[in-house]
């Protein structure tokens, strides 16, 4: 019985170290939306709208979903049992999700599916009532209006029926903005509205899109261009929305504020940056916080749409060595002679939505040339389940766990209570283009003595080495690197000798406590992958590593 209520305060303690960061606003949102149900305010009476010539479309998208039906996401694949599988939630309920996103609209191949794809729309209006099921909630309603309507400028013919199924989603919609979430599903809530104004002319769904919008761009958009969620996959689906607004403006030059038009104008060339900075030089997503390939476009395809509109992309010259400080976001980058090193001193995240954060303060992944060396686990699945809450866990980083604890508190499928904060930074390019980066975190302070992590990483164009320290009391401690699957690891009489296509690493970890141990590698969701995983005990406050490196 003790026990029971022991739990029970802890829970306690959990939610309401979770709620306090919330502003009034959600939860306020929280119990209007438990009051008083969405609904449709317009109904679809004409003109039809008229399709911009000066629209630059670009598909974005693998095939999902062929004309036999047969429907992959999330890398599951099955053959669709149409209307029963728009409620399935069997595979997931992201699956689901996005079934009802239809992305497939903008694949590579989406000409050669018109007729299909005009069917499946119209089975979309037969069979999903409006209101009824996943596909009327808010996220993915936002997605698939946006998609249906990029996918009309394109060249996709709607008939009078779907051309009002739109309109009808759109107002039912513009009665159920996720207020009460805000973050990413807010912003694309207001960006169908935006599409949806425009190309069907409607006042007040223009009115609350730029309203949000005005206020929503520069709240969720760092100075440095990051997405405020401090996720690299969100920051590119971010990204995206914000290009996709650019190309509406100039398909439809009278229908935005200027002001509004500004705004997408001063921080698209920052979010761009920043796309730039947080890429591996493979030119793939490195794995902060939920962060997983295969959901949204490409580096190259954003960069080509960017391109399209008339932004200038600037690549780093990878061969220069150099430190880009996001001082914003908190990330530190360092590239030395096409090395790079990327580096989370960064905060959880916004204090009233860290959903996506990951306990992962101090954590770093490393490229040798194109080929990614150390690399954080990642993110296969959303929900509630005891890999998701794994993945998002301190033990599953490249960085120091202390007393079995994580630095932030991390639980549910997308809660934080405590969280790590950063105390402490400093960067430095010294004479001998060395690279030196140097943070601290105080994540560990619920600990007795209020345990405090520093890491200083020395970065040149041969080596990297790592130096963590714990100041006051700690029991024992634990260091982790995870490498990248394709790299060849041995650890025999306490030399760790690692193999790539490019290099050959070795590091001495005489007189460590040091085992290789497997684990797995989650680049995509869906996707798991056998790799190994060092790990180093402390046995006393300070540990350095050393990892040097020769390329072939």
């Amino acid at each position: 019985m003790r026990l029971f209520h022991l739990r029970r305060m802890r829970k306690l303690f959990l939610i309401f170290n979770t709620l306090r960061y919330l502003k009034w606003q959600q939860i306020y949102f929280r119990l209007v939306r438990r009051l008083i149900k969405p609904k449709v305010i317009e109904i679809f009476q004409g003109p039809k709208p008229k399709r911009s010539k000066t629209w630059e479309h670009l598909p974005l998208y693998s095939n999902k979903i062929d004309s036999q039906l047969e429907a992959c996401f999330l890398n599951h694949t099955k053959k669709l049992d149409l209307p029963a599988d728009w409620n399935n939630e069997s595979p997931s309920k992201l699956w689901v999700y996005n079934l009802h996103y239809f992305e497939d609209l903008l694949s590579n191949n989406a000409k050669e599916k018109h007729n299909s794809h005009f069917q499946l729309l119209n089975s979309w209006v037969d069979q999903n009532p409006v209101g009824y099921g996943n596909g009327w909630e808010p996220y993915p309603t936002s997605l698939r209006i946006v998609n249906i309507l990029k996918a009309w400028l394109g060249g996709l013919k709607l008939d009078a029926k779907l051309l009002s199924s739109v309109f009808t989603q759109a107002s039912f919609l513009s009665s159920d903005l996720e207020r009460h979430l805000l973050g990413n599903h807010y912003f694309v809530n207001l960006k169908a509205l935006l599409f949806a104004g425009v190309i069907f002319e409607n006042i007040r769904w223009m009115s609350i899109a730029e309203r949000g919008l005005l206020t929503e761009i520069p709240e969720q958009i760092l100075e440095d261009g990051a997405n405020f969620e401090l996720s690299p996959m969100y920051h590119s689906l971010i990204l995206l929305d914000m290009l996709d607004m650019f190309n509406l403006s100039r398909a439809y030059p009278t229908k935005l504020s200027n002001q509004l038009a500004s705004l997408l104008e001063k921080y698209i060339p920052k979010m761009l940056t920043f796309l730039e900075a947080m890429a591996h030089l493979d030119g793939g997503v490195s794995f902060f916080n939920d962060s997983a390939d295969g959901i949204a476009p490409t580096k190259a395809k954003i960069e080509s749409y960017a391109e399209k509109l008339g932004f200038e992309i600037s690549p780093h010259d990878s061969n220069r060595p150099q430190i880009i400080d996001n001082p914003n976001s908190g990330y530190i980058c360092a590239i030395a002679a096409e090395n790079k090193l990327i580096f989370d001193a960064s905060p959880v995240g916004p204090d009233y939505i860290p959903g996506h954060a990951h306990a992962d303060t101090l954590s770093f992944e490393l490229s040798i040339g194109a080929q990614r060396v150390f690399v954080n686990s990642g993110t296969s699945e959303y929900g509630l389940s005891p890999k998701r809450l794994f993945q998002r866990k301190t033990a599953s980083h490249n960085t120091v766990e202390v007393d079995g604890k994580d630095s932030s508190q991390v639980w549910g499928g997308f809660r934080v209570a405590n969280r790590a904060e950063i105390i402490s930074k400093h960067t430095e390019l010294k004479h001998d283009h060395s690279i030196e980066l140097l943070a601290a975190h105080n994540g560990y302070k619920s600990l007795f003595g209020g345990c405090i992590h520093a890491r200083k990483l020395t970065f040149s164009e041969n080596s990297l080495i790592v130096s963590d320290s714990l100041e006051r009391t700690f029991k024992y401690a634990k260091s982790r690197f995870y490498f990248h699957p394709d790299l060849v690891i041995s650890l025999e009489d306490n030399l760790l000798r690692i193999e790539g296509t490019e290099f050959t690493l070795h590091s001495d970890l005489t007189g460590k406590v040091a085992s290789l141990v497997d684990s797995f590698w989650y680049p995509e969701f869906g996707v798991e992958m056998l790799n190994k995983m060092l790990e180093l005990q402390f046995e006393q406050p300070q540990l350095d590593i050393v990892f040097k490196w020769s390329k072939h």
